[in-house]
C-alpha cells in the first residue's frame, strides 16, 4: 500500500527532496519511447525491436503494489509513459483502487503540443490518484522535445499538482529553450559532455563517450574505487521492475525477478552478494569484473576508457552473451 507518511514528506519538503531521502523505485512500463536520446542508460527508442512490449495494467499494478512495499518513492516511466496512454489510465486507475497508485509520473513532456491536452491528461493523471509530476529536461532531451512542451507541463503541473509535488531539473526558460541548440553544435555538445558527465552506458556510451577525455586502462588500478555502495540495500539509488519482470538497477545487472522474489526481498537479501560478478564489482570495482571477464570468457581489455562506468559497460556487453540472464535488458546493450 502507498504509505502516507511519504506523501507527508513530499508535502512538506518537495518532491525531489523526498527522492533524495527516501530513493526511488520505478516501473519501466514500456522501452519504447517518443525519441531517442542520446544519454539514455536503457537504450529507449523510437524504433525498439520490441515496440509493442508494454505492461497491462494488471502488470502494472502489480508491480506497483511491490515496489510500495520497499518504502520508497514509487513511480512510473519507461519510455515514454504517454505514449500508450490508455493503457496508463487503465493501470492507475486500477492502483488507485486499489490503494498503490504512484507517487508521481515521469514524462519527456512530447505528448504536451498545447495547453488543452496537457491539462486533459495530468487533470485525469490527478483524478485517478497520481501524486505528483517528474519532467525531463536537458540538452538530450530538448534535441527532441521543444522546450516549450517543457515549460508547458511545468506551468500547468504546478497549477494542478501544486509546487511541491512536481520537480523538473531546471525552471529558467531561457536555459531550457538555449538546451535545443546545444546537441547541434558540435563543440558545445563536448563542452556540456564533458561537464556534466554521465555514466557512459546503453546509448550514452554509444555516442556520448567519443566526447570524453580517456585514459589507459592500467590507471584504475590506482586507488581502483569499488562498486559497492551502488549495490547496498541503502546505497541502492534507485530498483525498477521492467516490463519483462526483471528487478534491476540502473547500470544493467539483473539483480532478481518477480517469478521468484519481489524488490523488497532482493534489497534485504543484500544486493551486493547477488552473485560472483557483483561481487567482483563490488570488491574490486570495474577493473576487476574485466579481469574476470578477460581470464573466463574470452573479453579483450580494451587499452583506453573515458570512465571506470565506461570499462564495465564494455565487459557486461560481453558477458551478456553468456549470461543474458543476468546481464539485461536486451535494451540496454543494444
Amino acid at each position: 500500500m502507498r504509505d502516507p507518511k511519504l506523501d507527508a514528506a513530499i508535502d512538506t519538503i518537495g518532491l525531489f527532496p523526498a527522492i533524495q531521502e527516501y530513493k526511488v523505485a520505478a516501473v519501466l512500463f514500456s522501452y519504447r519511447c517518443t525519441i531517442t536520446c542520446r544519454h539514455c542508460m536503457f537504450g529507449c527508442r523510437a524504433n525498439s525491436a520490441d515496440a509493442d512490449a508494454v505492461m497491462t495494467p494488471e502488470q502494472c499494478v502489480d508491480a506497483l503494489a511491490m515496489l510500495h512495499d520497499t518504502g520508497r518513492l514509487v513511480h512510473i516511466a519507461g519510455g515514454e509513459v504517454m505514449l500508450y496512454w490508455d493503457v496508463l489510465v487503465a493501470s492507475v486507475k486500477l492502483a488507485n483502487e486499489r490503494g498503490v497508485a504512484p507517487h508521481f509520473i515521469e514524462t519527456n513532456c512530447s505528448f504536451a503540443a498545447d495547453d488543452a491536452i496537457t491539462r486533459e491528461r495530468l487533470t485525469i493523471l490527478k483524478d485517478h490518484g497520481v501524486g505528483g509530476i517528474y519532467t525531463s529536461c536537458d540538452p538530450y532531451h530538448q534535441e527532441h522535445v521543444p522546450a516549450e512542451n517543457y515549460l508547458r507541463v511545468q506551468r500547468i503541473a504546478i497549477e494542478l499538482f501544486g509546487e511541491k509535488r512536481y520537480y523538473g531539473p531546471d525552471s529558467d526558460p531561457d536555459r531550457v529553450r538555449e538546451y535545443e541548440q546545444i546537441v547541434r553544435d558540435e563543440s558545445k555538445l563536448r563542452d556540456h559532455v564533458r561537464e556534466y558527465t554521465l555514466m557512459m552506458v546503453g546509448t550514452g556510451q554509444q555516442q556520448l563517450a567519443q566526447y570524453m577525455e580517456r585514459f589507459p586502462v592500467a590507471k584504475l588500478a590506482e586507488g581502483n574505487p569499488t562498486c559497492e555502495g551502488n549495490f547496498t540495500e541503502d546505497g541502492l539509488w534507485e530498483i525498477h521492475i521492467d516490463v519483462y519482470g526483471n528487478i534491476f538497477m540502473n547500470c544493467g545487472i539483473i539483480i532478481g525477478h518477480i517469478d521468484t522474489s519481489t524488490p523488497a526481498e532482493v534489497l534485504a537479501a543484500a544486493p551486493e552478494r547477488t552473485n560472483r560478478f557483483v561481487e567482483a564489482l563490488c570488491e574490486g570495482g570495474a577493473l576487476a569484473l574485466a579481469k574476470l571477464a578477460e581470464a573466463e570468457y574470452g573479453f579483450e581489455m580494451p587499452a583506453d576508457v573515458c570512465q571506470a562506468c565506461e570499462l564495465c559497460y564494455l565487459t557486461r556487453k560481453h558477458l551478456r552473451q553468456f549470461h543474458p540472464e543476468i546481464f539485461g535488458p536486451a535494451e540496454v546493450y543494444a
